[in-house]
């Protein structure tokens, strides 16, 4: 009997281990800020992520991301209105002007606008200590260019990581390597230089432990440090990769742009 009871134990141990994911608890501040003469507070929130081998899910105070490439499927939820935006996993730009195809000309004419330039990604070689993980520098930046729009916003990021951890993170980074090139690199224009260097930068090895962001956009700028406080291999909750069964699904409805209406 005892004997049972321990290889009971031990095939729960081993089935935890093999279908364990990876939690992330991070702190993420929004520093006070102004644009177009309003004001915002300084903002601290707390925000959680879990990493499988093909999904992830990040939750927030305001809205959750999720991607699941098995089910073909992002979900975008947002809690005050208890709903949730269902989009295909697979999205190249020409897929993304189909479904763009029921809005106002002016907003078809505003995506087909976007498109990313000047990237650079800097291998600096900076290095320091995060907490308990000994982590290195890699800086970023980009202008996200929208002429239907007068806008050019820039970002620039500095990223720390680190390969510092007790389990296989490149296993874990799948997911969201996918949703970078599905998301980022095949659906905006993107001039060949900058595609070479956000694949550079989507290949940095090393697990997120920090950022730096900075926005720079009409005339304002905006920062935000994130860092991690938390890095558990552990199996994730029911749930975590699909949307709530209580909210609502809803179509995306974007606003029409009529022409004169422009933000500068």
């Amino acid at each position: 009997m005892k004997k049972i009871i321990l290889i009971g134990i031990i095939v729960l141990v081993l089935s935890l281990f093999l279908s364990a994911d990876v939690y992330i608890k991070n702190v993420e501040r929004t520093k006070a800020f102004e644009m177009m003469g309003r004001k915002q507070g300084e903002k601290v929130e707390i925000k959680e992520m879990w990493l499988a081998e093909r999904k992830f899910a990040q939750t927030g105070k305001d809205f959750n991301l999720i991607f699941d490439y098995d089910k073909g499927k992002l979900y975008f939820i947002i809690h005050k209105q208890k709903a949730y935006y269902e989009l295909p996993a697979e999205v190249d730009r020409e897929k993304l002007l189909e479904l763009i195809q029921g809005f106002s000309p002016r907003t078809v004419e505003i995506i087909k606008s976007i498109k990313i330039t000047d990237a650079k990604v800097n291998f600096s070689g900076e290095t320091k200590k995060i907490a308990n993980w000994d982590c290195s520098l890699t800086e970023f930046e980009m202008v996200l260019m929208i002429p239907a729009l007068n806008m050019m916003p820039k970002y620039k990021m500095k990223r720390w990581t680190t390969k510092d951890l007790p389990f296989d993170y490149k296993r874990y980074t799948k997911a969201m390597s996918k949703f970078f090139v599905r998301y980022i690199l095949g659906m905006l224009d993107i001039d060949e230089n900058s595609k070479k260097e956000l694949e550079k930068f989507d290949a940095t090895e090393g697990f997120q432990i920090a950022a730096e962001i900075t926005i720079n956009i009409f005339g304002s700028e905006i920062n935000v440090e994130s860092q991690s406080l938390e890095i558990t291999e552990k199996p994730a909750p029911p749930g975590t990769y699909s949307a709530p069964k209580d909210y609502k699904k809803k179509t995306i409805d974007l606003p029409s742009f009529p022409e004169g209406k422009e933000l500068h």
